[in-house]
């Protein structure tokens, strides 16, 4: 890394103790400031495509870091880009998610959502201000930054719509990227720790809606129409084979429905059944061999079974993998400035997907988890009941930082 001069005008010391006691010490001065902003944003939870104020919180921070900011990037995203004052190096992105989720917060914080029905239930306002940590820690030390540092506040993580949206707006180019950063707050990892996948670290995410159709008839009369209710039982079960005889055992894969709707009445035979599911593996094979049997079956049920249907499949998410150069350099920076034993590889994959797979398929990238466990509550993501730990901040701050330098620094990061 290059020397350069503070802000002061005393030389800046480059070497790795040097750069962890400057972010350690500038992670401890905003943290205040960042909890703050995540307690502002945590009251006001904005769902997929509606952060406009979460968007106009992140964009006026930046601002004030003199920071070049692109708004209404994929509808709500914003972008910031910190141009490094060490010479050339990668282009270096850093992502964050920003939506809340429907649910009814039930924790009783002092800070709990002041909007009903809405929560930030899976941490993204804490993923928000980590990123902004980031953000006023690498402008305070521009002059050991070479290259440049795209910071990337997404909207629709929830509904896996963000990333691509994003990405259809040209975030990955003007500059493009050389490698991305991302992470996720985990209440199962003791906060002050970092976790991390070697490979593969989330499952794909397919979705798929199924309509059957029959004729309605008289239900003291069966024989006179074609239940479409049957039919929907019968596809309900037989979709529950897929997994069990048509996909290799040792590739983890799940085929759930999640919702059933049919009906009008309890004496009428009903004549259209809504069928909606998901489909999750950690292999896209597993998944195209899932899709070609729900196609094949929804064919015998109209044979068999005399109904008609329709199938409309979405590939919400591809699986996500870690990039191994990436992801050594970034688990190596985080060590360093943590400490071996706050860094944990995780036991196995999460069957849960995330659209910074996304991404990760264009652009070589490594994922972290950041540990959020409050000791005493028992919660996970996703619950009316979750609150995560404010050690997490700069925890986060401190580590993705360091990671950032390390990738700037580094030649050939790209593939």
């Amino acid at each position: 890394m290059r020397s350069g001069h503070g802000a002061g005008g005393e030389a800046a010391d480059a070497s790795p103790a040097g750069l962890n006691g400057r972010i350690d010490a500038a992670a401890e001065r905003a943290a205040p400031r960042l909890i703050e902003a995540r307690r502002t944003i945590h009251r006001r939870p904005e769902l997929a495509f509606e952060e406009h104020e979460t968007a106009r919180l992140v964009a006026g921070r930046l601002r004030e870091l003199g920071v070049p900011v692109r708004t209404g990037v994929g509808r709500t995203g914003v972008v910031g880009l910190i141009e490094g004052g060490a010479g050339p190096g990668p282009t270096v992105g850093v992502r964050a998610d920003m939506d809340a989720l429907p649910i009814e917060e039930t924790t009783g914080l002092p800070f709990a959502s002041s909007i009903q029905g809405k929560m930030h239930a899976c941490g993204h306002d804490v993923h928000t201000v980590i990123a902004l940590g980031v953000a006023e820690v690498l402008a305070g030390m521009r002059e050991v930054l070479p290259g440049r540092v795209k910071l990337i506040f997404q909207p629709a993580e929830e509904t896996l719509e963000g990333a691509p949206a994003m990405i259809a707006d040209g975030v990955l180019e003007d500059p493009p990227l050389d490698c991305i950063v991302g992470f996720h707050n985990s209440p199962q990892l003791a906060a002050g720790t970092v976790g991390y996948h070697p490979t593969v670290a989330m499952a794909s995410s397919d979705a798929f809606d199924i309509i059957v159709r029959g004729a309605a008839g008289h239900g003291a009369h069966p024989h006179s129409g074609i239940d479409a209710i049957v039919a929907a039982a019968h596809l309900v079960t037989q979709l529950q084979t897929i997994v069990s005889r048509e996909v290799a055992p040792a590739i983890p894969a799940v085929l759930s429905i999640g919702q059933i709707a049919g009906g009008t009445a309890r004496n009428v035979i009903a004549e259209r059944v809504v069928l909606k599911g998901a489909v999750r593996s950690l292999d896209e094979r597993a998944a195209a061999v899932i899709e070609a049997a729900v196609r094949r079956m929804l064919d015998g049920a109209r044979t068999a079974l005399r109904v008609e249907t329709e199938l409309d499949w979405r590939r919400l998410t591809p699986v996500m993998r870690n990039d191994p150069a990436v992801l050594a350099r970034v688990v190596d920076a985080a060590r360093d400035i943590l400490g071996p034993a706050q860094i944990v590889e995780m036991d196995h994959p999460s069957m849960g997907s995330e659209d910074f797979a996304w991404f990760a398929e264009r652009v070589p990238a490594a994922h972290l988890r950041i540990g959020s466990k409050i000791d005493g509550l028992d919660t996970n993501i996703h619950r009316s009941n979750y609150d995560c730990n404010d050690l997490a901040i700069p925890t986060g701050v401190r580590v993705v930082t360091r990671a950032v330098l390390a990738l700037t620094s580094a030649t050939g990061v790209r593939g």
